[in-house]
């Protein structure tokens, strides 16, 4: 009995000693928290203080009067009671603050409510040693109303979107903002850190933004010890450098007056728009030598020269850790390795190819086995599996080429920071040129994914007849652009008026996707299931649930795995139900049929087939009927009026081809009018549209194609590329009427 008291009083002695703690903490971040508001509001800088907007920005949906970004980073030596002695400790500060003024309620909404990571711990502890890794966010915001009052927003009132010991994020919404308002409003992070430094950043800094500013500021304080890395693109200007009486490295950045970044469809913000991005990271000296970063040095410019010495290292690295699966794979499929080289080159590396993709897109995990449709949207390291494939080619003794490139939404090669900016590809030249590509499950042998097309990319070339792995920068190349009519979206209704009630809609639909138009509703419609074994297929491979039976240590895996597959195909009708969705902008009253008749998943298309019945397409006109017909052909948006004008070019997603054969049955006893009102030929040099309607035998015939000719268009051709898009808008808001007969 005594011991069970001593026990129980122990144990709650130690939840009063938790209570008292967390109690601590919570008073001592209140305590911070009023310290860093005092500190960003207590004293202004004249842009921050500013309330009135030159009348001229009253129409802009938004205004931000200021912004600023302010880092503080500093290192010091921290002694511990331990056999570690001291141990450094490195500190950071960041501060995003930013005066906006409100104009229309989009901008309201945006700016409605603040979210943020409040705390992040991975302090890590093993016995008496506690080594600190410590984040922690702290959020102001206050309103000034027209008439100059100012209302501080309470961020007691915060709801933590996630609340868990060592990680907590906060939403804090800004209740009473209006229209009109101007909101006054930072974040604030401050980390600790020790033994290790970690890279802070990359930071992107666009000069400007989506709205108008009227001041932008940064400036960075930095250990002495730091080194940094920056590149200013595309016309950014460079940091003032300044060192401090301690030392410390200064960089700042003042601008005035910047016009809002033009916001227009197609665009590539990397290439387009000026930018700077700079990473930082404390240097030590044991670190200064096996580190790209330079202990107290600001390296600034054309960093690609040193990543790409880094690149080529890890390429002929002899300890480099490469999974042969898909090599041991492809010689059991041949029949043994010494039976590869005996093969036609261009089957030898479509097998492999194919049993990369099985490797490493259907590897699911044997811990909580579930399988959704989120496997699909797996997106492969490419630098990996090129690297990887490449190092099977060289040891079966294929020529090849990897090839180092920046897709084109991202940013230009001279602009990169760090070898993940890059992504590669292999290039084969056989009896013809195949290309390799390590993207996603549905990615078919020699197709190039759309982002990569256009652009220049760096060869490196391995010597496949040399025991040690050795490879040669040797140029470059440019990637190859797909025809648009290799991207191909081809739609087959039929389309019947519902007896029952004409208002209705009876549609029978065969899509058919090609190139770069297949990817997605691929990811959206197929079963992780069926990839799995049409890929094993390839391969001469078992499907999973069949190779897991015949292994007797993963017997007992079959029935989950089976579980989660059928579990999964409980939702394929949902899928198709929300692809309907999309196409249309509204749900399908009842969709009857649904059906895969080509996964496209090997030198095919993607092909299709749904039934559905549609409202809202028809509208009664006393006896007669108005069919909406234009909106068979799915979503069109018009062209905003803000997106008419443009300076800056044209990246398109890739060249491509739309066909629509849409054939409506006229019910009886009803003749049709507006046919003519389809009919449309216009061709340029950016693309074309034809479009046509007939009648004939008591069907209606109506046939549209749009063509992109080019993934990439000068600004100059903008106008051209308007005719087109305006001219399938308008097919799209077509009508005919149905008139009933005398």
């Amino acid at each position: 009995m005594i011991m069970r008291t001593k026990f129980l009083f122990t144990v709650i002695w130690a939840c009063i000693a938790l209570s008292v703690s967390a109690q601590k903490d919570v008073a001592a971040y209140k305590q911070r928290a009023q310290d860093i508001q005092t500190e960003v509001w207590s004293k202004p800088s004249k842009e921050f203080a500013v309330k009135d907007i030159p009348a001229a920005m009253d129409s802009e949906s938004a205004v931000i009067i200021a912004t600023s970004f302010e880092v503080v980073n500093s290192a010091k030596m921290k002694m511990k009671w331990s056999a570690m002695g001291a141990v450094q400790r490195v500190y950071y500060q960041t501060t995003f603050h930013e005066r906006v003024k409100i104009n229309d309620k989009a901008a309201l909404e945006e700016y409605a409510s603040l979210e943020y990571q409040k705390k992040l711990d991975r302090t890590v502890s093993a016995g008496l040693i506690k080594i600190y890794n410590k984040t922690e966010s702290y959020v102001g915001a206050k309103i000034i109303k027209p008439g100059g009052n100012e209302i501080t927003v309470n961020t007691d009132e915060e709801v933590l979107t996630e609340n868990k010991s060592k990680s907590k994020a906060g939403k804090l919404a800004i209740s009473d903002l209006q229209v009109g308002d101007i909101l006054d409003y930072y974040i604030r992070i401050e980390k600790l850190q020790e033994l290790t430094a970690e890279i802070q950043g990359p930071y992107t800094f666009f000069m400007g933004g989506e709205y108008p500013v009227l001041y932008q500021y940064l400036r960075l304080q930095l250990d002495a010890n730091a080194g940094v890395e920056y590149i200013n693109a595309n016309g950014a200007p460079a940091l003032k450098e300044l060192r401090d009486d301690d030392n410390n490295i200064i960089l700042g950045l003042e601008l005035k007056n910047l016009p809002k970044i033009q916001s227009s469809i197609w665009t590539s913000s990397y290439r387009q728009y000026p930018y700077i991005a700079l990473q930082y990271m404390f240097v030590s000296k044991a670190v200064d030598a096996k580190s790209h970063f330079n202990r107290g040095e600001v390296k600034h410019g054309f960093l690609s020269d040193d990543l790409l010495d880094q690149f080529e290292k890890i390429l002929e690295s002899s300890t480099l850790p490469v999974n042969y699966t898909p090599y041991n794979r492809t010689a059991t499929y041949f029949g043994g390795e010494k039976h590869l080289k005996d093969q036609p080159q261009d089957t030898v590396v479509k097998t492999l190819y194919n049993a990369w993709r099985l490797g490493t897109f259907c590897d699911f995990s044997t811990r909580d086995i579930s399988i959704t449709n989120n496997d699909n949207y797996v997106q492969a390291n490419s630098l990996i599996g090129a690297i990887s494939l490449s190092r099977m080619l060289r040891t079966i003794g294929i020529d090849h080429e990897l090839v180092l490139l920046c897709p084109r939404t991202s940013n230009k090669l001279k602009d990169v920071m760090n070898l993940d900016d890059f992504e590669a590809m292999i290039r084969i030249k056989s009896r013809k040129e195949y290309w390799l590509a390590f993207n996603d499950i549905v990615t078919q042998f020699n197709e190039i994914p759309a982002r990569y097309q256009g652009e220049e990319g760096l060869v490196f070339r391995p010597d496949v007849d040399s025991k040690k792995v050795e490879y040669e920068q040797t140029g470059k190349v440019k990637i190859p652009v797909t025809p648009a009519d290799e991207n191909t979206e081809t739609e087959e209704m039929h389309v019947v008026f519902n007896p029952s009630g004409m208002q209705q809609l009876q549609i029978d639909r065969l899509t058919t996707l090609s190139g770069s138009l297949r990817h997605y509703a691929q990811k959206e419609l197929l079963m992780m299931e069926d990839m799995e074994a049409d890929l094993a297929t390839a391969i001469n491979q078992k499907k999973l649930i069949e190779r897991l039976a015949e292994d007797k240590k993963q017997q007992k895996l079959v029935t989950e795995f089976a579980a989660a597959f059928t579990k999964e195909k409980t939702n394929l009708k949902s899928y198709f139900e929300e692809e309907i969705k999309e196409q249309y902008d509204q749900q399908a009253k009842e969709v009857t049929a649904y059906e895969i008749k080509n996964g496209g998943l090997f030198f095919s298309d993607f092909i299709y087939h749904t039934s559905f019945t549609m409202e809202n397409f028809v509208k009664k006109a006393g006896n007669n009927y108005i069919l909406e017909a234009g909106k068979l052909v799915g979503l069109t948006k018009k062209v905003d009026e803000k997106d008419r004008t443009r300076a800056i070019d044209v990246y398109m997603p890739f060249a491509r081809t739309y066909n629509y054969n849409i054939n409506i049955t006229v019910p009886a006893g009803y003749k049709v009018k507006g046919l003519e009102s389809f009919n449309k030929n216009i061709v340029n040099e950016t693309g074309s549209l034809i479009s046509a309607a007939t009648e004939d035998n008591g069907t209606l015939h109506i046939t549209i194609q749009q063509k992109y000719f080019k993934n990439f268009e000068p600004a100059a051709n903008w106008a051209k590329l308007l005719q087109l898009m305006d001219g399938f808008y308008d097919v799209s808001v077509q009508k005919l009427l149905f008139e009933k007969s005398n």
